[in-house]
């Protein structure tokens, strides 16, 4: 496991108690998560205002992706250099968020499409991302 203090010295972040508890939280969850169960899961060790705080900091160094889901929940999520580019898929029954891969050449194919987008409007895409919504299947533990 990745040590807190060392990412945030990595990119030059000054060292809070805060910002290791955050990312200790993230890294041990190893997957994304809500804000709302993030918050519960630091045991009120960091107030809401804060953790807000620490999620704006560790999204300007680009190592936090944040991104809602079914519910219009904020779901946030480590990216560390270690981790693989992926996507998610959505369950709308339990609201499990599983990472998927995409197979290599779509994603080459993908890029492809993503630079003439950027030739037809001028625009400079910086990242992208792939949701994928639906239910799970009826092996799942979570749903009902």
């Amino acid at each position: 496991m990745q040590d807190s203090k060392k990412i945030l010295s990595d990119n030059n972040v000054s060292i809070t108690n805060p910002r290791i508890l955050v990312l200790e939280a993230l890294l041990d969850n190893k997957s994304p998560i809500t804000v709302d169960e993030l918050l519960t899961k630091l045991e009120n060790q960091v107030a809401k205002s804060t953790l807000y705080r620490v999620l704006s900091d560790l999204k300007k160094i680009n190592i936090l992706q944040e991104f809602t889901n079914l519910e219009n929940q904020s779901v946030v999520e480590l990216l560390l250099d270690t981790d693989s580019h992926h996507h998610h898929l959505f369950c709308s029954d339990c609201g499990e968020i599983i990472d998927v891969e995409m197979a290599n050449e779509f994603e080459e194919k993908l890029s492809k499409e993503i630079k003439r987008i950027e030739k037809k409007f001028n625009f400079i895409i910086e990242d992208h991302r792939l949701e994928l919504f639906g239910k799970c299947t009826d092996l799942c533990e979570n749903c009902s």
